[in-house]
């Protein structure tokens, strides 16, 4: 981590560049897709909408979906909760492979 201090990495640097909010787009729309389907599908058969998002929030999801209630819109929360990690640390990968790729920019010693 202090590796991630000297670069001056804030939580708006691990949620706000491109792969972590193309990662919290997809999970955004996998969530409504799910929300949609929860709440439009009136047939008796139950749908298997709901997985998709926590496949998209896997490893971190899955793990955490035994301590909500069966049938509980806390889900949600839990996904919502597995994303925002899972973005952090899409961001600190993303800037840590950004970082290497990029010349120094300081003055050369």
């Amino acid at each position: 981590m202090a590796g991630f201090r000297h670069q001056g990495m804030t939580a708006r640097a691990l949620w706000l560049n491109p792969a972590s909010l193309t990662y919290l787009a997809v999970v955004v729309a996998t969530v409504l897709f799910t929300a949609g389907d929860v709440l439009l599908n009136t047939s008796p058969d139950a749908s298997l909408a709901g997985v998709w998002m926590f496949f998209a929030t896997a490893p971190l999801s899955p793990v955490l979906l035994p301590l909500v209630p069966d049938s509980s819109w806390l889900a949600f929360v839990v996904v919502a909760a597995a994303a925002l990690v899972q973005a952090a640390v899409i961001g600190a990968v993303y800037h840590a492979i950004r970082g290497r790729l990029r010349p120094a920019s300081g003055p050369a010693a």
